[in-house]
C-alpha cells in the first residue's frame, strides 16, 4: 500500500501541488459534519456557532491510510486536506455505464485497493435537530466525466442518491452510512457538499464543504525513481 501511495503521489503532483495528503486506502468518512450550537459558543467563545465540514478517520482497527501511512489514532481533517485516490484498477457497471469505484462494503473497498469512504453525521444529536434529521444536497460537480452515489439494494439493483447537481436526500442525524462512488472518467473530481438542517435551539443551519477525489491511472515501474524521490520531498517540508 505505501508503495502504491508513493506512486501515486507523482501522478497527482502537477495538480496538487503537493497541497494535499493522498487518501489511498482503509475507512474514512467524508463528507462528515460536526455541529458547535450557540451554547457550546457560550461556554466556549474560541468556537465558531455552526457546521463543521471535515473529513473523520476513526483509526484502529480499520484505520485510514494516509500518504501511505495507517493512521492509528482518531483524527480529522479538512475538506482541502485530502485527495481520495480511485484506482483505474477499481471498476464497475452500473445502468450499463461503467464507473471507476470506491465499493460501499469494506471487503470490497479492501479488495480493490481504495479508501472505504462513508458519510458521517454521528458527531450530531438526533434530539437536537427537528425531526431528527438533517438533509445532504450536492451543491455542484466538476470533472471530466460523470458522477455517481448509490448503494446496492440486494436484488441487483440500485438505490440512486446523487447523480448531478441540486440533487439531495434525507439523513437521520447520528447517523453513519456508506455508499458505492462511481466515476466515469479518470482525473479530478471536486463536489461540494451541503448539509442543512433545522437546530430545535438555533434554527435553520447550512454549511458546505468541497471534497476532491482523483482517479488515477496505475503507475509503470519506469516511473518508481521520480514518483519516489517526489514522496520522499514532500514528507521532508
Amino acid at each position: 500500500m505505501k508503495l502504491k501511495s508513493l506512486l501515486t503521489l507523482g501522478l497527482i503532483l502537477p495538480i496538487s501541488a503537493q497541497a494535499a495528503s493522498l487518501l489511498t486506502g482503509g475507512h474514512m468518512d467524508g463528507p462528515a459534519f460536526g455541529y458547535v450550537s450557540n451554547a457550546d459558543v457560550l461556554l466556549d467563545p474560541l468556537l465558531t456557532q455552526g457546521f463543521e465540514p471535515h473529513y473523520h478517520n476513526h483509526g484502529d482497527p480499520d484505520a485510514a491510510v494516509v500518504d501511505g501511512v495507517a493512521q492509528s489514532a482518531e483524527s480529522e481533517y479538512a475538506p482541502g486536506d485530502l485527495i481520495v485516490v480511485v484506482p483505474e484498477s477499481s471498476v464497475t457497471t452500473s445502468g450499463s455505464v461503467s464507473y471507476y469505484l470506491l465499493p460501499e462494503t469494506e471487503q470490497y473497498a479492501s479488495e480493490n485497493g481504495t479508501p472505504f469512504l462513508g458519510i458521517g453525521i454521528e458527531e450530531l444529536a438526533p434530539g437536537d435537530w427537528v425531526g431528527g434529521t438533517v438533509s445532504l444536497k450536492l451543491l455542484s460537480i466538476s470533472g471530466p466525466g460523470d458522477f455517481l452515489l448509490w448503494q446496492d439494494d440486494g436484488f441487483g439493483g440500485a438505490n440512486m442518491f446523487f447523480d448531478s447537481a441540486g440533487d439531495s436526500f434525507t439523513l437521520a442525524a447520528g447517523s453513519h452510512t456508506h455508499y458505492n462512488w462511481g466515476f466515469t472518467e479518470k482525473g479530478i473530481y471536486e463536489l461540494e457538499f451541503e448539509i442543512s438542517g433545522n437546530h430545535v435551539d438555533d434554527d435553520f443551519q447550512s454549511a458546505s464543504g468541497l471534497y476532491t477525489f482523483q482517479v488515477i491511472p496505475e503507475p509503470t515501474t519506469t516511473l518508481l525513481g521520480a514518483f519516489g524521490a517526489l514522496a520522499l520531498l514532500r514528507r521532508r517540508r
